[in-house]
């Protein structure tokens, strides 16, 4: 019947709560709450005298994900109550591991650390105005009862009617609702079937049958066991099954049959008549062998103890089937599915499907009340959940079709409360409201919560759900735009030359402070730049590379230590200088423009050995060399970048020194290294704009990067911190030169504060002149931004006092968001569309240059994954430019060809060319990211 995990789930608890007149269609009197499992979220397999249970020995022995730790429930289960006061729930369904309360499934092992944990939870619940809801069983049987058969052995029924006992006195007295055991089809025949779940037996001709006998007997004995001592309470059982719909008239008796085999199994021997349903007692008695049917038989008394053994009926829906009849086409062997004959194709669960689930059971069952808990729709984690949401919604509307349909509907309950473990794909899929952090157990609330939280305000009225549920770029990230870019937009490559020019001492050149970092074995595998992709000799191949993918631009940067070896204007190098002129030159006889880029990390060592850039000087040192280079290429080159990057400079460089010239200093010299930076640009945009721009009219900008930061939760808390983000990694220089001409406030706040507590008499962060403030507002005449990639941001104090410390914030990526070889570059297309955005509303809608965006990979030819990344990325600048009027004036594909990653070596590539790093010659591949590339910029959009 199903032979994969379920996508869409959901539980139906089927009660005779009495209800009364509504002012919604649900009625005032209506149970909300949501659900959980022991094994999937409490983790802590072994402690406190716990036993294993064969959850645990079955995926310790399968190896990969398991239990263990999981959500930590356990130790965490006052954080889960707050959750659940936060949903406004009023119910919440828990499942009890046996294997908890009595280790090794017998009384005289009794574990009141076990039990005391499970009081503790109750009461906290209560306490909390939410009702317990217990669950016996779902699925974790103690290990030590399946050495002798577990639920193959009749005498299982006896140890869980004791088990049983033992939490109704333990218990009762708080919780009066109670589940004997959820979805029991999957201990049958998942189990002991096809043996996808624990304890993972195979022999489906006979062990489903006997176990679900079995669970069948059990359920009914604990069932009295309770009506004995509390006739007040509720106890019932939850079933699972798809809904099977024929796929033609002819398939409709395939169809019931389908029903019975799955839900009947369970449900007419409790719900019905006590016994089992016709049809699987006919089809199997025929296939089994004379005079000895593989379905076990009820005694009569035991019938009648079955019959009605239940105060409510519970059912997980799980996916929706088209049936035919397959009664001719079975493989010979015997079993369950051959006794079933039938053959069904999952499809896409449709509105509808719940409600004419409830008319079924209606119609068989004598139309009893209704409670449902939807275990929801299977995710990869995001927190933005829109899928699930709107999965809900679709619920929710069937559940009004019920109502109106005259089923009786008292509850609903959501699922699953957490991310937890799933049966049988691990931390693979998640069905959570809240997301968990499984290293540390931060719980997150997801979009779907909010809705949920949202439908419980409205009493499960319609309503329509605020933006902040989810994001309108978000919403939209799915909603791919045909259009065009406008006629006058730019499209270029991008590289920089320690990168690619190798040449590292050639021709008078003189070291960078990448020179000496490489040399002092800092990169991967002690690689260094020495020859790179040799592009100070293989320029003019570069070019008509360049030519080749149709771009109009070529970004490439000038290395400060090749022209002035020394970074002074007195050791210019004629040779240096003739490299670029001829590069120039060579990109313009070819119809290309450069956009040149004064400084991309590689600052002379000379001058790094008199402090770098947390000398104040070096503002001077910059400004010669900038003017060094107008005056020498000033006449051809129309676009200047004065700096890539400055985050990177001063955070990995001068702050936590990770990248050259490796300087550790979080706490002041990160800041001091950004202040210079800033004036650096300063002083060389004013210089280009006094002396050179009358006569070249040249423009000049500043690259700076940044990941988009997205508010992990709808807290205002986190929407600030996510602000806080990205003021101090964008802000922090984007402020002073496109805003008001100063730092972000927000920064100049937090590190005063930080500061302060750290017992310092002023700011670590240096403070602007009135003057400099002046000069520093509005130098500029683009924004270039690098983009890559996305973080959620979460408020939380930080007692460091670093650059870091100082934002009081921590940062993640989305599970659902892909990889790729650089372990930082997580793929999230819509985090550009946000960043655009972003920029547009801070900073006036400054005209822009995306001066870098690309993926890295493995360097295969064949790169999907790249031309993924690019189609997604230029599509939602597309939106930017289309829906949100960003004043988007270009793009620079990152990059040109594989080259050398920084610290990753040659291990990481993000080239439209392949570079054969092995050949002295360094050959040149176009890859197939190259012409899909190159299409794009032919079409200028997409058609």
């Amino acid at each position: 019947m199903r032979t994969e995990i379920t996508s869409f789930c959901a539980v139906l608890v089927i009660s005779v709560f009495s209800t009364s007149a509504a002012t919604s269609v649900f009625g005032d009197v209506f149970a909300w709450g949501v659900s959980s499992a022991a094994y999937q979220i409490e983790g802590a397999w072994n402690a406190d005298g716990k036993g294993p249970s064969i959850w645990d020995e079955f995926t310790h022995k399968r190896g990969g994900d398991n239990g263990d730790d999981s959500a930590d429930g356990y130790h965490r289960y006052r954080d889960h109550v707050m959750h659940l006061k936060e949903l406004k729930v009023n119910h919440y369904k828990f499942s009890i591991s046996w294997s908890r309360v009595l280790p090794d499934g017998t009384i005289s092992s009794r574990n009141n650390a076990g039990i005391e944990y499970y009081k503790n939870l109750v009461a906290e619940l209560s306490s909390n105005g939410i009702e317990p809801v217990a669950c016996l069983y779902q699925h974790d049987l103690p290990a030590a009862l399946q050495k002798y058969g577990g639920w193959m052995n009749e005498t299982t029924i006896d140890l869980f009617e004791t088990y049983s006992r033992m939490m109704f006195t333990e218990l009762g007295n708080s919780v009066k609702l109670w589940i004997t055991m959820t979805s029991p089809w999957n201990d049958a025949f998942r189990g002991h079937g096809d043996g996808s779940f624990a304890p993972g037996i195979s022999q489906p001709e006979t062990a489903p049958y006997i176990v679900a006998h079995n669970l069948i007997r059990a359920h009914s004995r604990a069932y009295h066991a309770y009506k004995e001592g509390h006739p007040q309470g509720k106890i019932g059982i939850v079933l699972n099954t798809d809904w099977q719909k024929p796929a033609a008239a002819a398939d409709t008796d395939a169809a019931t049959r389908g029903m019975q085999f799955s839900l009947g199994w369970f449900a007419q021997p409790i719900f019905g008549n006590g016994d089992y349903p016709e049809v699987m007692k006919t089809r199997i008695d025929t296939s089994s062998p004379e005079g000895k049917s593989r379905l076990p038989t009820f005694t009569s008394q035991e019938i009648t103890q079955n019959r009605g053994s239940s105060d409510f009926f519970g059912i997980t829906k799980e996916m929706t089937l088209s049936v035919v009849d397959n009664n001719n086409n079975m493989p010979p062997s015997v079993g369950y599915m051959k006794d079933m004959g039938i053959r069904g194709t999952v499809i896409k669960s449709s509105e509808g499907d719940i409600s004419d689930l409830l008319l079924w059971i209606k119609n068989t069952f004598n139309n009893p009340v209704i409670h449902m808990l939807d275990a929801g729709l299977s995710g990869c984690g995001t927190l933005y959940d829109e899928d699930r949401l709107q999965a809900m919604k679709q619920t929710i509307a069937d559940l009004r079709t019920a109502v109106s349909r005259g089923i009786r509907l008292a509850g609903y309950f959501a699922a699953q409360l957490l991310d937890g473990f799933d049966w049988t794909e691990g931390y693979k899929v998640k069905y959570g409201l809240y997301h968990v952090e499984f290293g540390n157990k931060e719980r997150l609330q997801k979009a779907s919560a909010r809705y949920y939280l949202t439908l419980i305000q409205h009493q499960g009225n319609e309503f329509d759900y605020p933006k902040y549920f989810v994001p309108e770029v978000i919403r939209q990230k799915n909603d791919f735009l045909r259009a065009k870019f406008p006629p006058d937009f730019t499209w270029g490559v991008a590289t920089a030359a320690y990168q690619i020019e190798g040449g590292w001492n050639a021709d008078g050149k003189g070291p960078s402070i990448w020179d000496t970092f490489a040399h002092d074995n800092r990169l991967a595998y002690s690689q260094t730049g020495d020859v790179a992709c040799d592009s100070y000799h293989k320029y003019r191949e570069d070019v008509q590379n360049v030519k080749r993918l149709g771009v109009s631009h070529y970004r490439f940067s000038i290395a400060w230590s090749r022209v002035l070896p020394d970074g002074r204007v007195t050791s210019l190098n004629k040779a240096g200088v003739d490299y670029y002129n001829n590069l120039i030159d060579e990109l313009l006889a070819n119809g290309i423009t450069p956009m040149v880029t004064l400084y991309h990390w590689d600052l002379p060592q000379a001058l790094q050995d008199i402090g770098g850039f947390q000398n104040a000087s070096i503002a001077d040192y910059f400004n010669d060399y900038a003017r060094v280079c107008f005056e020498q290429f000033g006449d051809r080159v129309q676009l200047w970048i004065t700096f890539n990057e400055a985050f990177v400079v001063s955070w990995l460089g001068y702050g936590i020194g990770v990248f050259a010239p490796g300087i550790n200093s979080p706490a002041e010299g990160v800041y001091q290294v950004a202040h210079n930076i800033i004036r650096s640009h300063v002083k060389a945009y004013h210089t280009y704009d006094k002396l050179f721009k009358p006569h070249y009219h040249g423009k000049v900008g500043i690259t700076l990067d940044s990941d988009w930061k997205e508010p992990a939760t709808s807290s205002a808390m986190d929407r600030y911190a996510a602000e806080r983000a990205l003021q101090f990694k964008l802000g922090w220089f984007a402020n002073p030169i496109y805003g008001n001409g100063d730092y972000p406030a927000v920064m100049k706040q937090y590190v005063g504060m930080k500061s302060r507590e750290e017992g310092r008499n002023s700011s670590r962060l240096p403070v602007w002149s009135e003057e400099e403030i002046k000069i520093n507002k509005g130098s500029y005449d683009f924004f270039g931004l690098n983009h890559y990639t996305t973080q959620y941001v979460v408020d939380n104090h930080d007692n460091r006092f670093t650059y870091e410390g100082d934002q009081d914030l921590y940062t993640k990526v989305d599970d659902c968001w892909p990889g790729s070889r650089a372990d930082w570059l997580k793929v999230n297309p819509w985090g550009l569309r946000s960043l655009l955005r972003w920029i547009r509303d801070r900073y006036n809608n400054p005209p822009l240059y995306v001066t870098e965006n690309g993926f890295g990979d493995n360097g295969e030819l064949d790169d999907q994954g790249r031309i993924s990344y690019y189609r997604s990325y230029t599509n939602e600048m597309l939106k930017a430019i289309h829906h949100d009027q960003c004043n988007v004036k270009g793009y620079m594909a990152w990059s040109l060809m594989d080259n050398l990653e920084w610290t990753s070596g040659y291990t990481i590539k993000f080239g439209l060319y392949s570079v054969n790093f092995t050949d002295p010659n360094r050959p040149r591949t176009i890859k197939e990211s190259g012409k899909f590339f190159t299409q794009l910029v032919h079409d200028n959009g997409y058609n």
